[in-house]
Parts: structure tokens; sequence; C-alpha cells
């Protein structure tokens, strides 16, 4: 079992278990899965700066699948932006499978706007503005698909990365996270510095509302908040995160969004502790408008947090420095990506190796 890790990644939690996990995959090819969704949630204006208006937030997901897939966006004209032209984090999970050569897939989890490349559908539709009280249709079915489509990408891999990008996914977590009784308070993320708190609180609040539900209420039925005030996306990870982490590591990449899934995942498989760890980046963990670790403690610190330590700040591109000064964070599985690709190849490959190459991929991106 390794016993230390390189300076470009961290462990939060359980030492133990990371460390063994890492050992399993050092050295080893996995692969790489995105699930792509769309919640109109993200459509309230202020709810989610993952696009550039909140329409375009309806785009993210399915232009980062197709800048993963073929390197450009095909759905919307140039690259997935933050108001203030903040690039979508793609384009660093793009530098680690690059520098990795590790394989990609795309999973429809529920879009309504659908990439234009090629992908694995699991049968979900689009969510709905979790005020509704109704937000995602048949989640026990596309909960089992994602578990059977674990299970076959879990043959002949040495691990799986489970990723998302869903905008407006860190207000459903919230309501998830809430509705299981895993969090009492909105100690989630946002891709904006400035939390939006308010106003998720009181979209959630509504939710509750209408679905007549309390914190803590749906602590034993994950699947259930989902369907209340979820987002597909949620359902679909839990599956592929059980299915696959019957016979290999996976690492569930992301935010406070991951958090969720881990939650729910969590909680209808138990098993799937001492052979998932969350991968994530040291922004996120950082994060002064969120605790990604607290969520961690709550859920089960033997499911440990794994960060990449990844370092804008000497970047030549402004849009890029304004990582270090919190937007964005996470998203599109990067920090996973990051620590596959470090892992996968021992060590050789690093932050720095990464940084150099997110900047090839970055002026290429804008000189187009």
């Amino acid at each position: 079992m390794l016993s230390k890790i390189p300076s470009s990644i961290g462990i939060y939690g359980n030492k133990k278990n990371a460390l063994k996990l890492l050992s399993k995959i050092w050295g080893k090819h996995g692969t790489f899965t995105c699930t792509v969704a769309n919640t109109l949630t993200s459509t309230i204006p202020g709810i989610s700066n993952a696009g550039d208006t909140p329409e375009l937030t309806l785009f993210t997901g399915p232009a980062d699948a197709e800048l993963l897939s073929i390197g450009r966006a095909i759905c919307i004209n140039g690259v997935p932006i933050n108001p203030g032209g903040i690039p979508t984090p793609a384009t660093l999970a793009m530098a680690a499978l690059q520098l990795s050569d590790m394989s990609c897939f795309i999973i429809n989890g529920g879009c309504k706007i659908v990439p234009h490349v090629p992908f694995f559908d699991v049968g979900a539709t689009y969510g709905e503005k979790i005020i509704t009280g109704k937000a995602v249709n048949n989640v026990k079915k596309i909960f089992e698909n994602g578990k059977i489509l674990g299970k076959a990408l879990a043959k002949n891999n040495k691990f799986l990365v489970v990723s998302e990008s869903c905008a407006g996914g860190t207000t459903t977590a919230l309501a998830v996270m809430l509705a299981m009784g895993v969090i009492k308070d909105n100690i989630v993320g946002s891709s904006s510095p400035k939390n939006p708190k308010k106003l998720k609180n009181k979209v959630v609040a509504d939710a509750f509302n209408v679905a007549n539900i309390k914190i803590g209420d749906l602590i034993h039925e994950p699947l259930k908040a989902v369907e209340l005030v979820g987002d597909p996306m949620q359902a679909v990870n839990a599956g592929i995160i059980i299915g696959a982490s019957e016979t290999i590591p996976v690492i569930a990449g992301g935010g406070t969004q991951m958090s969720a899934v881990i939650a729910i995942a969590k909680e209808i498989e138990p098993k799937i502790i001492g052979n998932v760890i969350h991968g994530t980046t040291r922004w996120m963990i950082q994060d002064t408008e969120s605790d990604i670790c607290a969520i961690n403690d709550s859920i089960t610190n033997d499911i440990p947090l794994v960060y990449v330590n990844m370092d804008y700040s000497k970047s030549p591109h402004n849009s890029l420095q304004a990582y270090e000064q919190g937007y964005i964070k996470e998203g599109v599985g990067c920090g996973a990506a990051c620590i596959a690709a470090i892992a996968s190849s021992s060590g050789k490959i690093d932050c720095s190796m990464i940084y150099n190459k997110v900047h090839e991929i970055y002026d290429d991106l804008i000189s187009k």
C-alpha cells in the first residue's frame, strides 16, 4: 500500500481508506465518465452561474460533453462560460484526460438540450424546477439503469471515474441532502464566489412546502427525495457508483453536488464504503462559502475526500486566475480527472504538467 502520496494530491477524511484505494489504482488504467443532465431549476434567475445567462445554463452540460468528446462545443458557439467570461472546468478535465490518455464516455442523464456526440442513454428525461415538488420522472428506472451501466463499465477496467455536469445542481443537492437529514444548513457550494444562499434557501423551502416534506423526513428514502426535489443526474450516478463499486474502485468526481450523490448511494448500499473515494479540488476544499468537509463528515469520512492541488494564481489569463478568487472551483469531474491522471501515471503526471496542458487547450480554444 502507498505510504505517501505526491504533493499534487491531498486527503481529507479516512486516510487509510484513501491510500488503500489509491494503491489499487496506482499505475493502472481507468475510464472516465461524465453524466450530463438538465434541471430547469438552473433557469431560475440568480440560482446558477454555470452559464452566461439563466437560459444558457441548459447548454452547459451538453457543451461540456462535446468539449470532452471532440475538443469543441457544437450546441453553442465558443466555450461554456460563467458570467464574466470564466471558462468551464471541462478545460481542466480535458487536460488530465489528454495527458493520461484515459477513455472518456458521456452519459445522457436527462438532457433537455441533447449533446451532439455519442453517449450512453439510460432513459432519463430532464428535471423540472424543484418548486413543482415533482422534480424527476422514472427515478427508480434510471437508478436501476445506472446500476446496469456501472456494472458494464466495471468490466475490463481497473477503476472508474464518475462525474457530472448539471447546472443548478448545488440547489438540488441542498434540497436532497436536507430532505435526507444529511445536513441541517445550507453549506453546499456555488460556481460564484458569492454563494446565493438566501435565494437557494427560499427555492428549497418553497419546494419542500409544495412536496409537503420537512428536513430529515426522507432519511431512508433517498430516491424519493430525488423524485420530489432532486435532479436526474443524482439517481443515474448513484446507480453507476453502486454498480461499478461492486468490483472495482470508483472515484466519484465533483463538489457538493457529488456529495449528494454519494449520500444517496451510501444510504441505498452501504457496501460502497471501502471502494469509493470522493475526488475534488483544492478550490472546493478551501471554499469559505461552503463546507464540503463537514458534509463529508456527516455522510461518512470513511469515503474520504481526495483533492488535487491545482493553482492558477500565476496564470497569464485573468479568466483562469478567477478560480483562485472563488469562481467555478469544481465541475465536469475536473478534480477527479486530475487525481486519476496522477494515480494512473504512478505520480509521473503532476499539477505543473496539468497546468501547462490547461493553457495549451485554453489558448487553442480562444484562438478559434
